[in-house]
């Protein structure tokens, strides 16, 4: 495992134990750009199940995670970033290689998205208690 997969892998686990963490109506709180915390988690699912297909982990073109309860998101998004680092470890498209510099810009992708949606979640609602 690559030190940049490695390092994606642990910024999104921080993320799922934070949000794991939330119940009820902390789902629907907003934050800075209008959206609740649930919708931007979904958004990060989306991008992983993207970043999984273009690794090559077999999920059909155009498919999309189904839409399944707030509380059930974290799951969601650890099943689907399992599968992009699998499918970015295994360097391996649909039956085809992935050149090693695929791989780092999908890695890189991964990162940006990760540490973007920790950017918007991390408030003091987000996992620590305001002083």
């Amino acid at each position: 495992m690559s030190d940049s997969l490695r390092e994606v892998s642990r910024q999104t686990s921080m993320l799922v134990s934070r949000a794991r963490g939330w119940m009820g109506s902390a789902w629907d709180v907003r934050i800075s750009s209008g959206a609740t915390r649930a919708d931007r988690l979904r958004a990060l699912i989306d991008e992983f199940a993207a970043l999984g297909r273009e690794a090559g982990s077999g999920a059909p073109s155009g498919a999309r995670p189904p839409r399944i309860s707030d509380h059930a998101l974290p799951d969601q998004l650890v099943v689907l970033a399992d599968d992009f680092f699998a499918a970015a470890a295994a360097g391996s498209g649909p039956g085809v290689p992935l050149p090693q510099p695929e791989v780092t810009r999908l890695l890189a992708r991964a990162g940006a998205a990760v540490g973007a949606a920790r950017a918007d979640l991390d408030t003091p609602g987000f996992g620590f208690r305001p002083f």
